[in-house]
């Protein structure tokens, strides 16, 4: 046999009750005993939803200014913002163009945030 006596039974297969005496197949070993490298029964439950499984989005050479009239506002504020300096409005212009190719729009929670970044500190 391979692998490394199973934790949960140590290496015998079963395990039991002590209470009523009974015994069962170990649950984690499925009564070999082992512990195996790779469970053939193994599977990821982290990741639930079919969407979960979508390949990450490419950097795209698409457009490189928000396109949705969101965006664009929300763009046309950051440029106007004398709290954030040029590398600070640079990021947040590309964030929005990045947003609004993730979610095809800027959400009102995106657009809060945005904002809230607008402010001035103090």
């Amino acid at each position: 046999m391979e692998g490394e006596l199973c934790r949960m039974c140590g290496g015998d297969g079963r395990i039991g009750n002590s209470l009523g005496g009974t015994t069962a197949t170990c649950p984690s070993c499925h009564g070999s005993g082992r512990r195996a490298e790779m469970s053939p029964a193994f599977h990821d439950v982290t990741k639930t939803k079919p969407s979960h499984y979508r390949p990450d989005v490419p950097v795209q050479a698409g457009p490189k200014v928000p396109m949705t009239p969101e965006g664009v506002q929300l763009a046309r504020e950051v440029t106007a913002s004398t709290a954030l300096d040029a590398e600070a409005k640079r990021r947040l212009i590309a964030e929005i163009v990045n947003h609004e190719g993730t979610h095809g729009r800027c959400t009102q929670t995106f657009l809060k945030k945005a904002r809230k970044q607008l402010r001035p500190a103090g």
